[in-house]
């Protein structure tokens, strides 16, 4: 892929893009013309023929019971029966109950003006009132001018479901306006015609009062959750305007769509009669074909930049022919090149362990030689006087003498042991479980009799720890805290104190020895744990130090997963903490 997208390639690229943006140019500008034809025809034709249609089918399921309401009030039974002083209710409540039967209408009434009742199909249903708000209808009915209207109401008569009721005038030979009959029809007719017409036209088809509630809509609709125009997402700015025919059409967006909308009024039930469709499903066909004139122009650029690209390589397969015997021998000559530039490093880094070893070998002989120096003396020194007359000593002196020399000389012999020992083990440490304070005691007990000759006094608090098990090596925690405590008891001056505290905290242990000695500066910290050092700070009895113990200490417990921390202000003492993590 490299050796296709250089530079010599550069200009079949350059052709190859040149005709793929013409092919996109020409697919986008043809889809977003199609796109403008498609919505402008949806909002200009298809939904307002959709919303006409509607209106259509509302005003001929309203044509048959204004033509029952128009027999009712020109009836001559009805006219006769008022006229006659309404003696007999019965004979109304069958009329109305024939009408309400034989049309299939879902009420039928008639209200009296003289005596004010309202006859239902089912009897009297209650007396009018001009100060009760439910019977405003029908004194409007009795002052309009036109021989009926419609209203859409709630049914008292109906457990107050919402109905259309054509409401006509009634009047006696004379022309005396005698009462208001007519039927009723529920609602649930016009939302099952809108139910019918969204299944046929995948269009949402809903109603609005003035006020932009919606009043009515199918019982599947998606608007369901919405009571109100101003409760739809991308809609509520434009109800205003909607509603007050500045505008009857318009696109928005709900939930990630373009929806274009359409809205007339329907006088006949003072709503608003809204369609709106879906742009999505109108251009999938289009979105679809723009797929495949995009799929056709990257096979076709595909092509031609396969030509041209085949062209150039034929072209260049003669030159690279040519510069491929220059390209092995060269090749060569950096593999070559690059084997020596390794070889040359490792003998580097080999030279530096050489001369690591050989410094470490220079000050290991320095330190061996010095620390044997003086107690190979004091020997020396002793039996010069055993071949004279030592009558001025004790045999007890001399042989604690001799002891103390042995003793530094086994001392140093047992350190370089640990060091040669801790180096040239790599194999899998062998651990048990070990009792903590158990092995803490055992090392503390190995050095009371040093502490008493300087009067140091020795503080166990191993309480935290008690009855603590974990798996360790013995031998190698038994070092590590040896070495601590050493160290503490030659660096405490007489009469001071060294203390070994356990602690438990969270998941860990710590055991801390501290000491009450001159402390450490931080620059001999920095250097602290270093093979062979010495720190300016010196033993308060004139103890032999190699300075191998806490670098001893520091590589075991980290063979045996624990830390070794170092807290420690010059005057003020030392404290060494080892960390075992239990969990």
């Amino acid at each position: 892929m490299d050796t296709i997208f250089s530079k010599r390639f550069g200009w079949a690229w350059f052709v190859s893009l040149l005709l793929l943006t013409g092919f996109m140019l020409i697919s986008i500008s043809s889809y977003w013309v199609t796109r403008g034809n498609i919505r402008e025809t949806i909002q200009e034709s298809t939904l307002p023929l959709t919303s006409d249609n509607v209106y259509s089918e509302i005003q001929r399921d309203l044509l048959r019971p204004v033509f029952i309401a128009s027999l009712m009030a020109h009836d001559t039974f009805l006219r006769d029966w008022v006229i006659a002083g309404e003696l007999d209710e019965d004979a109304i409540t069958r009329y109305l109950h024939e009408i309400k039967v034989k049309y299939g209408t879902v009420t039928s009434f008639f209200v009296s003006e003289h005596t004010s009742k309202y006859y239902h199909s089912h009897g009297l249903l209650k007396y009018v009132h001009p100060d009760e708000p439910r019977d405003v209808w029908y004194y409007r009915v009795r002052d309009i001018e036109a021989p009926y209207e419609i209203n859409v109401d709630a049914d008292l008569a109906n457990a107050d479901e919402m109905t259309i009721f054509i409401n006509y005038r009634t009047f006696d030979y004379k022309g005396n306006f005698i009462g208001a009959t007519g039927v009723g029809l529920t609602v649930n007719s016009v939302n099952q015609l809108i139910s019918r017409y969204e299944a046929k036209f995948e269009r949402q088809i809903y109603f609005s009062d003035s006020s932009g509630k919606m009043v009515l809509r199918p019982m599947n609709s998606p608007l369901l959750k919405y009571s109100n125009l101003s409760e739809i997402e991308g809609l509520s700015e434009h109800v205003p305007d909607l509603l007050s025919d500045k505008r009857n059409r318009l696109s928005y967006r709900r939930e990630g769509q373009t929806r274009l909308l359409h809205c007339r009024y329907v006088p006949e039930l003072d709503w608003y009669l809204i369609v709106e469709q879906s742009e999505s499903m109108m251009l999938a066909p289009i979105k679809e074909q723009l797929l495949i004139n995009i799929i056709l122009a990257l096979l076709v650029t595909f092509i031609v930049s396969y030509i041209c690209i085949s062209a150039i390589r034929r072209h260049q397969s003669r030159l690279e022919r040519r510069n491929l015997e220059l390209s092995r021998i060269n090749a060569t000559n950096e593999a070559q090149k690059s084997e020596l530039l390794v070889t040359t490093e490792e003998l580097a880094q080999a030279n530096e362990q050489l001369k690591s070893l050989n410094k470490e070998k220079d000050e290991f002989i320095g330190v061996l030689a010095h620390d044997l120096r003086n107690p190979l003396n004091s020997v020396i020194g002793l039996c010069d006087l055993a071949e004279e007359d030592f009558s001025d000593f004790s045999k007890d002196d001399f042989v604690s003498d001799i002891k103390k020399s042995g003793e530094r000389m086994l001392d140093l012999t047992n350190r370089l042991l640990d060091v040669s020992r801790l180096e040239s083990f790599n194999g899998q440490l062998r651990t048990e479980l070990v009792c903590f304070n158990s092995v803490i005691k055992s090392v503390v007990d190995q050095f009371h009799s040093q502490a008493q000759k300087k009067k140091i006094s020795l503080h166990l608090n191993l309480a935290a720890s008690e009855e603590l098990q974990f798996d360790s090596n013995r031998d190698w925690l038994d070092i590590c805290i040896s070495n601590l405590v050493s160290n503490a008891v030659k660096y405490t001056p007489q009469y001071g104190q060294v203390g070994i505290v356990t602690r438990c905290v969270d998941t860990r242990v710590e055991l801390e020895i501290s000491d009450t000695g001159s402390g450490i500066s931080e620059e001999d910290q920095r250097k602290l744990f270093g093979k062979f050092v010495r720190l300016s700070s010196r033993p308060t009895g004139n103890e032999p130090s190699l300075g191998l113990g806490l670098y001893i200490a520091k590589e075991m417990c980290n063979r045996l997963g624990m830390q070794i921390l170092v807290r420690s202000q010059l005057g003020r003492g030392t404290s060494f903490i080892i960390v075992r993590e239990l969990g």
